[in-house]
């Protein structure tokens, strides 16, 4: 039997490269502010790159370069009251020496645990940064850090050798695994049970995989996820904007954001279903690819409603339970924020109360403070 803890994970991007330390704050709070309400266990902050060379499509949204992920990560988790995220970091944009001193001051410096590396955006580019296995060499055996990785159903549906890639990383010391955009549930669900059924041939527990959702409510956005490699289909974009295609399922009175959450529901519903009996545990991720408000509140409801989905399919009991977070250790200086909100404990963000046995990427992911999801199932 798999111990499994239902992750909910909220994903955002750092303010702009050469944000003040004031204006960088501010980003943060907004974030804070707009999502509180949201019973997140943890955050996702993404590295974004340019991604020359990966697609012949032309860019929708002109690139932005953003600021550092790490130091936005540890502003997030004294504004949140201690919540930690999961940062990404592209290991393949600097050279090896650079990369090295930046984990190192990620982790020494601004005490993030939890990365998720990916590697260059294309294979017909040489990069001058160092490999994935190097990245998580120095990780976990010097750091003593945690690492996870991208995983994309439709590389899978292409090459059929996915569930082998997935493997070899967690050889590395891989603990979990972030999809990319789902808007077609059906090479995950395969992608997933392949994985499930190689790990019990070859006698290997399977770590989790977070399931990622984004809601799209224009054209442009639309476009924008298909530029990152998302596979959609047809008739979800039919569905989606298309008044006409619109089954009764997805009512005429809908907008057609409010029409893709209903759809990634679904999806969602059906990636849980399809995939009960493989053994692998799975968690959920929503963020917004766009800054539209339409698109970002409905990121917030889609979070809600997929967390809700999957916390309902193991048929058992859950609350969410609400706490004021102490204001004042938001304000005085870093080592006093940490004062009863967090402690670093073997690469894990611990309670002051919490015990040491539980899961390394459960312990580091869980909201110490604030909104909690209070849910563990035994399948």
């Amino acid at each position: 039997m798999i111990e499994f803890l239902t992750l909910s994970l909220k994903g955002l991007t750092p303010p702009l490269e050469g944000a003040s330390d004031e204006e960088t704050l501010q980003h943060a709070e907004k974030f804070m502010n707009k999502s509180r309400s949201l019973a997140v266990d943890g955050y996702i902050v993404y590295d974004i790159q340019d991604e020359e060379g990966r697609t012949e499509m032309a860019r929708p949204f002109p690139f932005r370069k953003l600021g550092d992920p790490a130091a936005f990560a540890t502003v997030l988790e004294r504004v949140s009251g201690g919540r930690a995220s999961v940062v990404y970091k592209c290991v393949a944009e600097s050279d090896k020496a650079s990369f090295n001193e930046w984990l190192s001051h990620a982790v020494e410096k601004s005490k993030n645990m939890c990365f998720n590396f990916v590697g260059g955006a294309t294979h017909s580019k040489e990069y001058k940064g160092p490999t994935i296995p190097d990245a998580a060499d120095l990780l976990t055996k010097q750091l003593k850090g945690h690492f996870g990785g991208v995983t994309i159903a439709e590389r899978h549906e292409k090459k059929g050798n996915e569930h082998e890639t997935l493997l070899k990383k967690q050889s590395l010391g891989a603990e979990w695994f972030i999809t990319q955009a789902i808007y077609d549930q059906q090479p995950t669900i395969k992608l997933i049970n392949d994985y499930g059924k190689l790990c019990k041939e070859r006698n290997v527990k399977p770590v989790k995989i977070i399931l990622t959702f984004a809601p799209c409510g224009r054209e442009k956005t639309m476009n924008f996820i298909k530029w990152l490699g998302v596979r959609v289909p047809e008739w979800v974009e039919q569905r989606i904007f298309s008044e006409d295609a619109t089954p009764a399922k997805t009512p005429l009175n809908k907008s057609p954001v409010e029409r893709s959450v209903d759809i990634l529901c679904d999806m969602c519903e059906d990636i849980l279903e399809q995939t009960k009996d493989s053994g692998v545990p799975l968690g959920v991720s929503v963020e917004s690819v766009s800054i539209f408000k339409n698109e970002v509140e409905a990121a917030h409801e889609l979070f809600r409603r997929c967390q809700h989905i999957a916390l309902d399919f193991f048929k058992r009991p859950w609350r969410v339970n609400v706490e004021l977070i102490d204001d004042k250790n938001r304000k005085t200086n870093d080592a006093k924020k940490k004062t009863n909100v967090a402690k670093t404990t073997e690469g894990g963000v611990l309670g002051e109360n919490s015990t040491r046995n539980i899961n390394p990427l459960i312990t580091t992911l869980a909201a110490v403070v604030g909104l909690l999801v209070g849910r563990l199932a035994k399948p």
